[in-house]
């Protein structure tokens, strides 16, 4: 992995958000077909979530939806929708609001009189940034890997056996790569993302559980084929961590790549 900052990272730091409303669907939100969020959505929500760490480098970027049928159902509900805008925040300011670019986007509406499975949208946006990163956009096609679903098995116990353990030094090992990348898109200083590992190793420390990775997870590939992901059916990711006391529960989303030259899988 490769981070090159350009002279004014510390006073120039856009920090771009999706504003979006979504009802009724299974949504995914891809930003140059990396997955930054999913949700099995039985009712209603309007919310913004950052997608800087999809952006590694300036220029044009991608923005992909897809609606799905609720899980457990074969159908869209006639009210699942999807709208969305992107605005931009000054992370070197306080994350106050810059501005909103152009467009206000929907998914299509659901045709009641057909059965539908599926709606998608996508757009088309600038981005201009103070970093660029080179990660995982030449490692291993992971469509063209044999037995992938074994290896993220393999990979997901050996992370999983470390979380019981509260083997914590070797868990910061794993994600070293994720939590650097972490770091710059979001602008963090030493010590915020310090307290971003220490929030993780705490979590680990207070009562939580993990809970089995159920035998029917299902693997999920996107980052232009460099990228991997076991998740549940109903689309929330395999590790989920549970604090029966307090009816609590923490979703670990880790995500893989086979660096160029190597077979193993690592997280990024």
């Amino acid at each position: 992995m490769k981070i090159e900052k350009k002279a004014d990272y510390a006073k120039v730091q856009p920090y771009y958000e999706l504003d979006f409303s979504a009802a009724f669907c299974l949504f995914e939100v891809r930003v140059n077909d990396v997955l930054v969020f999913t949700m099995n959505l039985d009712g209603q929500t309007s919310t913004m979530i950052p997608i800087n760490s999809a952006i590694l480098e300036s220029g044009k970027q991608q923005i992909a939806i897809t609606v799905l049928p609720l899980a457990g159902q074969k159908f869209l509900n006639p009210s699942a929708q999807f709208k969305y805008n992107i605005k931009v925040f000054d992370a070197a300011n306080e994350l106050n609001f810059k501005e909103q670019l152009p467009g206000e986007y929907a998914v299509a509406k659901v045709d009641p009189s057909k059965k539908q499975t599926i709606l998608t949208q996508s757009a088309d946006f600038n981005a201009e940034l103070p970093y660029t990163i080179r990660a995982y956009q030449n490692s291993t096609d992971l469509t063209s890997v044999s037995g992938l679903k074994d290896k993220l098995n393999d990979a997901y116990q050996q992370l999983s056996a470390l979380i019981k353990k509260g083997e914590v030094e070797q868990i910061k090992k794993l994600i070293a790569n994720r939590e650097s990348v972490a770091a710059v898109t979001m602008y963090l200083s030493k010590e915020e993302s310090d307290d971003r590992m220490e929030g993780i190793v705490s979590n680990l420390k207070s009562g939580y559980k993990l809970a089995p990775i159920p035998a029917d997870a299902l693997v999920k590939i996107f980052g232009n084929g460099k990228l991997a992901t076991l998740i549940r059916p109903n689309g929330e990711p395999a590790l989920i961590l549970k604090n029966e006391k307090d009816q609590e529960e923490l979703q670990l989303e880790f995500t893989f790549f086979i660096p160029a030259g190597k077979t193993d899988l690592e997280i990024i």
